[in-house]
């Protein structure tokens, strides 16, 4: 089945509120919406299997974190470790750049988790977040780059047409060390 865009912004941190994260916590409207470091989202194929294996240990009872955030953001850090994962792809005053990232419900479809996306109602969400929280949205789409690959722990000096292949394995891997 052919995935639609992942839901993520890319925004301008460099306005933003004082004590950020915890603004955001209060202002957001479910769990399923988070703050992502910059250089971890990096393509599509990564979003959509930390989503699946995120959403899945959570429909298995089977999720390390308590929150569906933080088992996204695990996910993503390829770690079995919560605190690691918000060391790793969390946000921090050091970074200028980060991704508002939405987790969406789904449907099951013929045993397939299917996201139930609703492009509006989500621009909106994030328009309200931008606004409370003096965040600017800003263009960008995720995608791979050596620093981005490095800080998540697949070191390599190039990217090559493997190397997507080789981030999503990484995402896989964290289902095998859990």
């Amino acid at each position: 089945m052919e995935m639609p865009l992942f839901p993520c912004f890319k925004i301008d941190l460099s306005k933003s509120v004082n004590n950020l994260i915890q603004q955001f916590i209060d202002v957001r409207p479910t769990q399923n919406w988070l703050l992502l470091a910059d250089y971890a989202a990096q393509t599509q194929q990564q979003l959509w299997t930390a989503w699946v294996l995120c959403q899945r240990a959570f429909e298995q009872n089977r999720a390390l974190a308590r929150s569906i955030d933080a088992e996204f953001l695990r996910y993503i850090a390829a770690t079995h470790h919560v605190s690691e994962a918000f060391k790793k792809v969390g946000i921090s005053d050091n970074h200028g750049y980060a991704w508002i990232v939405n987790l969406p419900e789904y449907e099951n479809v013929n045993g397939e988790m299917v996201p139930i996306l609703d492009d509006d109602k989500t621009t909106a969400i994030v328009d309200n977040l931008c606004k409370k929280l003096d965040l600017s949205l800003i263009d960008g789409i995720p995608e791979l780059t050596v620093h981005g690959l490095n800080k998540l722990g697949l070191k390599v000096d190039v990217i090559s047409e493997n190397t997507g292949d080789l981030l999503v394995g990484l995402t896989i891997s964290t289902e095998l060390n859990s």
